[in-house]
């Protein structure tokens, strides 16, 4: 123990040693990684991680290669079953799977001519519409909170007309258990 020594009582004190100063930190530069070229600028609104980095076609999913071969298949040769039941824990991609699906059923490409397609442009108004959360064709229910025969009810109704802007209906019911 080399710099413990004991003092004597009376005798000054030794000057402490000088401390370096902290040298200030780069700041931070304004770029900001965006998750997708094609996403507006941000408003300053805070936006869930699992949403802000959505997979927003089949080629961006991640872990569900059996379910994305089935239904790129299903898409390609044109066929379709009247409804598809997506299950698994929390955070698999149940929804994201639905949403891609929908775009997929309704995309009418760039041009305003495409067809059913297992990759959906993403920049039409049926594509950029689904991913706002804001296309009247696809309606997204929470069976956990609407289980009444009301909201059975109102789905039943709305279920009887055609669309409206897409080409497909498509009812999404998250949380049926």
């Amino acid at each position: 123990m080399e710099g413990l020594r004991p003092r004597r009582l009376g005798a000054p004190a030794a000057a402490p040693e000088p401390v370096a100063a902290p040298v200030a930190a780069p700041a931070p530069t304004s770029a900001k990684a965006e998750p997708f070229a094609d996403e507006p600028a941000d408003d300053g609104a805070y936006k869930v991680l699992a949403r802000k980095y959505r997979p927003r076609n089949f080629s961006e999913m991640v872990g569900q290669e059996h379910v994305v071969q089935a239904l790129t298949n299903a898409l390609t040769q044109q066929r379709l079953h009247h409804a598809y039941l997506f299950t698994g824990t929390r955070g698999v991609g149940k929804t994201t799977v639905s949403r891609i699906l929908a775009k997929s059923l309704n995309c009418t490409g760039a041009d305003g001519q495409g067809t059913i397609t297992a990759t959906p442009c993403g920049v039409c108004p049926a594509c950029t519409e689904i991913d706002s959360g804001r296309f009247p064709d696809y309606i997204e229910l929470d069976a956990a909170s609407n289980r009444g025969v009301d909201e059975v009810q109102s789905l039943l109704e709305q279920a009887v007309y055609k669309p409206v802007q897409g080409r497909f209906k498509v009812f999404m019911i998250d949380e049926v258990h």
